[in-house]
């Protein structure tokens, strides 16, 4: 599991990696969009402009909106529901395992399993890893116990789910969930 803190899986953070033999060109063509990026941001550059393709899909949300207003919004959006902080708590402890990963697997190859909505998921026991990107860890592998509604795995849940409605285009991605009317759902072990 990622080291809690850890400045490579931050969401205020572009982890840039250089292979060998990276040219000053290659390098040059991310610094100049790089570039691109921030003089649109400091001109509010119309999304219809820059992400034409994220207002065609939800136009409602994002009509008349610049760059720097999303961006903004978004920022303002991560401190209040404090997503740095649940994702940090998310992997600074370990869910209590109930049975080994291969036991979970065989009942979810079994049917011994159900899809649960996020909302009725406290303290039930996974089939699958959950694994939300970034930073592409499992915060929960199959057959740990998911921990009460309010504490950290299921609190930085809700807080991925949440995201993804108010920034339509911008969800995370959650390996192991299935988004069904807005709600994640996950398999877990039948009572």
């Amino acid at each position: 599991r990622g080291e809690v803190g850890d400045p490579r899986t931050a969401d205020d953070v572009v982890l840039c990696l250089f292979s060998v033999g990276i040219t000053k060109g290659k390098w040059g063509t991310l610094l100049n969009a790089l570039l691109d990026f921030k003089a649109d941001y400091d001109r509010n550059a119309p999304l219809s402009e820059v992400l034409p393709g994220v207002v065609a899909a939800a136009p409602g949300r994002y009509a008349g909106m610049g760059l720097k207003d999303l961006a903004d919004a978004m920022w303002a959006h991560m401190k209040k529901s404090r997503q740095g902080h649940w994702q940090a708590q998310a992997y600074a402890g370990l869910p209590t395992p109930e049975m080994t990963p291969r036991r979970a697997f065989q009942r979810l190859m079994a049917g011994a399993v159900e899809k649960v909505p996020l909302g009725e998921m406290a303290n039930r026991v996974v089939a699958v890893g959950v694994i939300p990107y970034p930073p592409g860890i499992p915060i929960v592998m199959p057959g740990e116990n998911v921990g009460g509604t309010d504490g950290p795995w299921l609190t930085y849940l809700r807080t991925l789910q949440e995201y993804g409605h108010l920034f339509p285009g911008f969800a995370k991605e959650v390996e192991g969930t299935e988004e069904r009317d807005g709600v994640y759902h996950i398999y877990c072990m039948k009572p």
